[in-house]
């Protein structure tokens, strides 16, 4: 058996299932690849549909000449291949001749099915860049006369009138907690979704959290419950959707989980390099906005978009974004939330939120929410990302350790906000 760290993208082959009414199929191909749904739709005439969660192993090979089998056909040479047959991560070696042999029954044939990663074109560099390459990238597949704007382009949801208030008391230096409740207690939606947080055991407040004045003083603080409310009452202006890739099924659970981890990893942090709080709370929970524009803006898309981020979860979602939409929702989302006059170093962190390297304004932020991605998802961080946050690699994963010990209470605080929000 094989170490699966120890080998080439190119040379391990992943393993997807597939299925629509018809019956369940499988596809194998190296893991630098991206599987072409569409070349797989005109190859057999179907409409599948991955068939397993968010993996980034990818599947079980299942028996071959057991079931119909689809290979890329750059496979025929090139080898040795490594491929995981059981459920473990084991991997087994096999040359392109022994591969071709495993797989001569007439349930399999070789054929082009999947894309070159390395080959798919990168998001500009530059956010100043970000509107010409959505506009250009808009213009391949919308039916209507290409604008020189995006806000003219595009149906934007306007800015909820609660969201707008809280934008404008945040630029008041003289503004305080009262000012603060009075805006979020004309919105009773979002004052139950404040006060479910506070409450929440992860803060274990002792006694009842009655009111916001309650979750401010008591508990999370002005800056944290501004920007808390602030995110909350932007979400309400777009709807979860209802049939994207199966890993954002609870849309509340990972910007809440982002939210207390980016918090855990500030708390970390040596005190002079520390952000605001509420700052960064803000960037955790809106860390992902840009799916949900996309969902409201471009639904037919963005189901297609998820039919792809499902087939390729071991694949960043900006090389898949890029491929579909020719933009990312890093880009999209960070471009409204600029539109909507945002603090500045909100968007921008999520503009470069996948960019260790980013060296610019704000990059500090942008480092925290990279980190907090990568942890989240089991994935190497830069040393030198931690090194500039003041972080080691130990504390980092302490800090993901309390997030998941809290799981069960951060479950509740998603709930209560889905129910709230519904």
């Amino acid at each position: 058996m094989v170490n699966p760290i120890d080998l080439e993208p190119s040379k391990k082959i992943r393993v997807v299932h597939l299925a629509d009414d018809t019956g369940r199929i499988q596809v194998l191909f190296p893991e630098d690849r991206m599987l072409d749904i569409a070349a797989l739709s005109h190859i057999t005439k179907r409409r599948l549909e991955p068939v397993m969660n968010f993996d980034a192993c990818g599947a079980p090979l299942i028996k071959p000449n057991s079931a119909i089998t689809i290979l890329e056909s750059d496979m025929l040479i090139g080898g040795p291949f490594h491929i995981r047959t059981k459920v473990s991560k084991e991997y087994e070696t096999l040359s392109s001749e022994a591969l071709q042999n495993l797989f001569s029954g007439p349930l399999n044939r070789f054929e082009p099915i999947s894309i070159d990663a390395n080959m798919i074109k990168a998001p500009v560099n530059n956010h100043e860049d970000d509107e010409a390459q959505i506009l250009e990238a808009l213009g391949r597949f919308q039916s209507v006369r290409l604008k020189q704007r995006l806000e003219e382009t595009l149906e934007i949801p306007p800015l909820p009138a609660s969201a707008n208030r809280i934008i404008k008391l945040s630029s008041d230096s003289s503004a305080g907690t009262n000012e603060l409740c009075e805006i979020i207690a004309i919105d009773p939606s979002l004052t139950a979704q404040v006060i479910s947080w506070a409450s929440s055991p992860y803060y274990g407040a002792p006694g009842d959290i009655d009111s916001v004045e309650d979750a401010i003083i008591r508990v999370l603080g002005f800056d944290v419950v501004m920007n808390l409310a602030l995110g909350l009452s932007m979400k309400s202006g777009f709807q979860t959707p209802n049939k994207g890739p199966r890993h954002y099924e609870d849309f509340w659970l990972d910007s809440v989980s982002h939210a207390v981890l980016i918090e855990s990893l500030v708390k970390a942090m040596p005190i002079q390099k520390r952000p605001k709080l509420g700052h960064a709370y803000l960037a955790g929970l809106l860390h992902n906005f840009g799916f949900l524009v996309i969902n409201a803006i471009l639904p037919p898309h963005f189901s297609i978009l998820s039919r792809y981020q499902e087939a390729n979860a071991h694949l960043p979602t900006e090389v898949v974004e890029m491929q579909i939409l020719h933009f990312t929702k890093e880009q999209l989302g960070s471009w409204l939330l600029r539109y909507w006059s945002l603090p500045d170093n909100i968007w921008t962190a999520i503009r470069y939120s996948r960019k260790p390297h980013y060296y610019g304004e704000h990059s500090l932020l942008a480092k925290l929410l990279y980190v907090a991605y990568q942890l989240k998802n089991d994935l190497d961080i830069e040393p030198s990302v931690l090194t500039e946050l003041g972080l080691t690699t130990e504390q980092a994963h302490t800090c993901q350790q309390e997030v998941y010990q809290s799981s069960a209470e951060l479950h509740k605080i998603a709930g209560l906000i889905n129910k709230v929000s519904s």
